[in-house]
């Protein structure tokens, strides 16, 4: 028998709160367990897979490469036995499908409501839930078990290529102002004169904001004043209706907002833009309501 089929639930917790708390003594208090007895169990298991999880020192334990694969698949793991617990009450409450989807806000905008109309008509007792971030935490999320599917700017070069992929088309941004903004009443603006204002941008580690730093850096051109980091897109498009604030935004999504305009400037450059994609997991396809989603969504003709 191997080991993996020895294991229990409770070690894998075990496990994840090892990598997480790096201390033995913390752990085994949590776990309920004296420290002799984790550190026996901690040692028999790593002699069963053949090789060490962690590095000890005196202030404690660090998790080695291993470990912190083996932590991924075991939250993975807990967290399809949270979906399973899920799906059974979801069918108590007589829904017969649920479809969980991680989504990027700006892609939301334009395409949520079509697709969950479109879901809902084609199955009126399926459960949808939907969780908006951005495509670093979706993607790890996904990778974990606790989402089915991912819309969103997907960054080719940080994209987990383990996943199931369809690029879907480019995503043309444009610089977004208020319809009473100084600049919007130009007809041409140069990035200069941008840069007197001050802008909202999406956090550092998401693909628009390396799209968009790696375009600038392209053209020799300085980044602009980030007075605030956001990704919450709506929230973005509400403060800049009503002030100076400038905002990278997909050009789809700006007739949401009429009080908004994409302002005349010089966009044109593909590094400014990015990759609409679908990712998922490959041991799930051919299961219905992600087929379905992914039919759908490749056959829009409207990039976001």
């Amino acid at each position: 028998m191997s080991w993996s089929e020895r294991i229990r639930l409770k070690h894998l917790q075990v496990l994840i709160r090892l990598c997480e708390e790096k201390s033995m003594s913390d752990v085994a208090r949590q776990s309920n367990m004296t420290q002799p007895a984790l550190s026996k169990w901690l040692k028999d298991f790593e002699d069963n897979i053949g090789m060490p999880l962690f590095e000890r020192h005196a202030r404690g334990i660090e998790p080695l490469p291993a470990a912190l694969a083996l932590v991924t698949q075991a939250q993975g793991v807990l967290n399809r036995l949270d979906r399973m617990n899920a799906t059974l009450e979801q069918y108590r409450q007589g829904f017969r499908q649920q479809f969980t989807l991680g989504i990027s806000p700006m892609v939301a905008a334009v395409y949520l409501p079509q697709l969950l109309t479109y879901l809902y008509e084609r199955d009126p007792q399926c459960h949808i839930r939907i969780q908006e971030g951005t495509l670093d935490v979706l993607s790890r999320n996904l990778e974990q078990g606790e989402l089915d599917l991912v819309i969103g700017r997907v960054d080719e070069a940080g994209r987990n290529p383990a996943m199931g992929y369809l690029p879907l088309g480019m995503v043309p941004l444009g610089v977004a102002a208020c319809r009473k903004h100084p600049l919007a009443q130009q007809d041409e603006v140069t990035w200069e004169q941008t840069l007197e204002y001050p802008w909202i941008l999406p956090p550092r580690n998401s693909p628009m904001r390396r799209s968009f730093e790696l375009g600038l850096d392209a053209k020799g051109l300085p980044y602009p004043t980030c007075a605030i980091e956001s990704a919450y897109a709506h929230t973005n498009a509400r403060v800049a209706v009503n002030s100076h604030f400038l905002v990278p935004m997909t050009r789809s999504m700006v007739p949401v907002y009429p009080d908004l305009c994409i302002l005349e400037l010089d966009w044109s450059d593909p590094r400014l833009h990015g990759q609409l994609g679908l990712l998922w997991r490959p041991q799930d396809s051919g299961e219905p309501m992600l087929e379905e989603v992914i039919s759908w969504m490749s056959k829009q003709d409207q990039v976001a």
